[in-house]
């Protein structure tokens, strides 16, 4: 089998860490990738990384080089199969941008890489499945710190890789939700309950109420702002956070609501359902990459798949 080597290139940058990625100057609708390439026959993985990131980006002092893991791939572009070594490369670096004309003997050899560092919520707009398998803060955790986990300014959209931070912010909430409220109907929905799914750093939780307008108050005293139905029918929508930072949504909805049982259906058929989820993740990313300057663009982009989704879903349930 072909053995490949992948770069997840970091630096520091105001006290965060950066990823460095390029795009082809010539073929700009190929998505960002990482610096790497094929193995030589027998050659050594890490000095074939060293030789394809020197190729591929002219880089070559990194003062730290650490295998994160490896795998079988089976490439969706061109049913190219084969072994993959995933490395972290830090370097010191001021340069912000670069062109780089790729040397050596392969495929890529002569065409112009664009380069660019990437911040930690812009990571996964390098877009291949298989480039980000170890892109992920169990691998990366001082790329991916909690403050880039939670929260999102109004005006953007950002998908970042699943953590466990997620689901201990809900726990938090839904106490807090229930003491407050006295409900037993608090759901966590949306992408961040999805293991396997990139989603916007928000947590989604879905309440169900006997008599929700009696509620407003009380989930108000747990820190979040009521913002009405904000074009749901029927829904009681709250956020918390700043515009800058938006941390949780709440969805409340009246008992015999079917949005309400929606949330949890799609919620429940993602989860049973791993290449359905697999393929909503891969729309998404899509998506960010063609919209990631219009939230609304990128909502209703995906309402034709959730549709019908849902429909398949009905038809289990």
């Amino acid at each position: 089998m072909v053995e490949k080597v992948f770069a997840y290139i970091l630096r520091e940058n105001r006290q965060d860490k950066q990823l460095l990625a390029f795009e082809h100057k010539d073929f700009q609708d190929v998505p960002l990738q990482v610096p790497g390439g094929t193995l030589k026959e027998g050659e050594d993985p890490v000095e074939g990384l060293k030789r394809e990131v020197w190729e591929e980006s002219g880089l070559t002092d990194f003062h730290n080089i650490k295998k994160l893991g490896e795998a079988d791939i089976a490439s969706a572009v061109n049913d190219e199969e084969f072994h993959a070594y995933f490395f972290r490369c830090d370097i010191d670096l001021n340069c912000e941008t670069w062109d780089h004309v790729v040397k050596g003997d392969g495929e890529d050899e002569g065409l112009t890489f664009s380069y660019r560092w990437l911040d930690p919520q812009e990571s996964l707009l390098v877009y291949d499945y298989y480039f980000h398998i170890f892109l992920r803060p169990r691998y990366l955790p001082d790329l991916f710190k909690e403050k880039s986990l939670l929260g999102l300014a109004n005006d953007k959209i950002s998908l970042m890789p699943h953590t466990g931070l997620w689901k201990r912010e809900f726990l938090r909430e839904k106490e807090s939700l229930r003491k407050e409220t006295n409900e037993t109907e608090i759901q966590h929905v949306g992408s961040t309950f999805v293991p396997w799914l990139p989603a916007k750093p928000i947590v989604d939780i879905a309440v169900k109420a006997e008599e929700p307008k009696d509620q407003i108050k009380n989930i108000e005293n747990c820190g979040y702002e009521y913002m009405g139905e904000k074009g749901v029918k029927g829904r009681y929508y709250f956020v918390k956070g700043t515009s800058d930072n938006r941390t949780h949504h709440i969805h409340m909805f009246e008992e015999g609501s079917q949005i309400f049982e929606d949330h949890i259906l799609f919620r429940n058929y993602l989860i049973n359902n791993r290449t359905i989820a697999e393929e909503y993740g891969k729309l998404k990313l899509q998506l960010w990459r063609n919209y990631r300057t219009n939230r609304k663009k990128y909502t209703d982009e995906k309402s034709d798949f959730i549709e019908r989704t849902l429909n398949e879903a009905r038809k289990e349930n």
